[in-house]
């Protein structure tokens, strides 16, 4: 997920944590407890992300750095718990210096220490470990189990921005006890949603009403609730509308899978439009056993309510948008699948013997690290004889984070002695883990 939703579900955290200790204790935090706990609850949501710090050329591996690295060992469970001791810790002793500096003549007003404890321990915690939750919830993925199980796990339900969540956040978070220039940035981060969803195209223009109305009503509702009704009901709105994308989610991949004639369906890739429920993006990846094949469609979940022709028409561009594989030079746009299907509109299709995608992993050391990564794996041999590899989750042939250049002939491995990470390749069940050896 994008740095704001962490953000926003942190502050949100900190927030129900201050409710229910004022709750439990008849007392309320105190000022300098309440900001601690905001600031906590931020920096606790976005700690995850903290390997950027080293992912990425840093450890000498080019692109391969930031696909191995991030969303690496500190989006595991065992470290966001590391993490959470260490935040939790930082925040109590900040905590007490801010008491102390607010407590000034009267040196007997001592800190709230059991108010304190009620609230920072959970926001460490569940906050390290929302960042995990959240991002999971998109094609991406997480391996959160690491050491003991190093599997990708795709939850394919949110995009990566979701400007619902923004919208239902904000207003919930903006009349809460805050500073002014608390409540300033919030309301910034509100009309920029609100512009993006309006000027880039992304959102339908009837999709981009809804999130402005919904926006202003919430507004108007909150201000007039207490604090716990408001963290309940931005809770709630998040939850309901994760479990919708969730729910249109599992609809689409039966209908992909039901028009799809493959024997061997090995996965199904989905990513929804930008706050729409009903068009969604699918990448699938298959084999007969001789050959691999990655296609790719437009899905519309619930056909009654909005038809495979109007996403079309309503979500056109790039990205989610589009079709991945349009720039795959190999990739044809006929697709020998069920096309009576209402909900499903095939686009391209890449075929290869799957003996392929075996030999490069067994013979090419990038190769193979690079599908410790790639879920979507297609590539292209050019004329100057350079292999260019790419995730069809994130587009082809346009140099993006997800693609990897490699000479057409093998030579030394560049990765020797370079930090790797052991993460299971996601096409493990086609390469029947016959992999190039760092070694040589």
């Amino acid at each position: 997920m994008d740095n704001v939703t962490h953000a926003l579900a942190g502050l949100l955290l900190a927030d129900g944590a201050c409710v229910l200790a004022s709750r439990r204790l008849g007392r309320h935090p105190s000022a300098p407890l309440r900001a601690t706990a905001a600031l906590l609850g931020v920096v606790a949501a976005e700690f995850p992300d903290s390997d950027l710090i080293y992912s990425g050329p840093v450890v000498g591996m080019g692109k391969l750095g930031y696909l191995m690295h991030h969303r690496g060992h500190t989006h595991t469970v065992l470290w966001a718990l590391i993490g959470a001791a260490l935040l939790w810790w930082l925040a109590d002793w900040w905590w007490r210096r801010r008491e102390r500096a607010t407590a000034g003549a009267e040196a007997s007003a001592a800190p709230d220490v059991a108010m304190a404890r009620l609230v920072l321990p959970p926001i460490a915690v569940i906050g390290t470990l929302s960042h995990l939750v959240l991002d999971w919830t998109n094609s991406y993925g997480v391996h959160p189990f690491w050491p003991f199980d190093n599997r990708w796990f795709h939850g394919d339900a949110v995009f990566i921005v979701e400007p619902w969540f923004w919208v239902i956040a904000i207003p919930a978070l903006v009349w809460a006890p805050r500073s002014p220039r608390g409540r300033r940035m919030l309301g910034i981060c509100l009309a920029l949603i609100l512009a993006a969803s309006w000027g880039l195209g992304e959102v339908p223009t009837l999709l981009a009403g809804v999130l402005t109305a919904s926006a202003a009503l919430l507004l108007v509702l909150y201000r007039g609730l207490s604090d716990a009704q408001r963290v309940a009901g931005g809770v709630v709105c998040w939850l309901v509308v994760t479990l919708l994308f969730v729910s249109a989610r599992n609809t689409a991949k039966a209908q992909v899978a039901a028009t799809d004639p493959a024997h061997e369906l090995r996965d199904v890739v989905l990513t929804p439009a930008p706050a729409d429920p009903t068009c969604w993006e699918a990448i699938t990846v298959s084999t007969d056993g001789v050959l691999y094949r990655v296609s790719s469609a437009r899905v519309a979940p619930f056909p009654g309510l909005r038809s495979r022709s109007d996403c079309e028409r309503a979500h056109v561009g790039r990205g989610v948008r589009g079709d991945p594989l349009a720039n795959l030079p190999t990739s044809t746009p006929v697709v020998p699948f069920d096309s009576t299907s209402a909900a499903v509109q095939w686009h391209r299709s890449w075929t290869v013997p799957r003996a392929e995608l075996v030999a490069l992993a067994a013979e090419r050391c990038e190769f193979a690290v690079a599908l410790r990564f790639m879920r979507t794996p297609v590539w292209h041999e050019y004329g100057t004889g350079t292999i260019v590899l790419s995730d069809a989750r994130y587009g082809v042939g346009d140099g993006g984070f997800a693609e990897v250049e490699m000479p057409g002939v093998a030579g030394p491995c560049p990765l020797v002695g370079r930090w790797v990470p052991g993460w299971v390749p996601p096409r493990m069940d086609i390469i029947q883990g016959r992999t190039a050896s760092l070694s040589r």
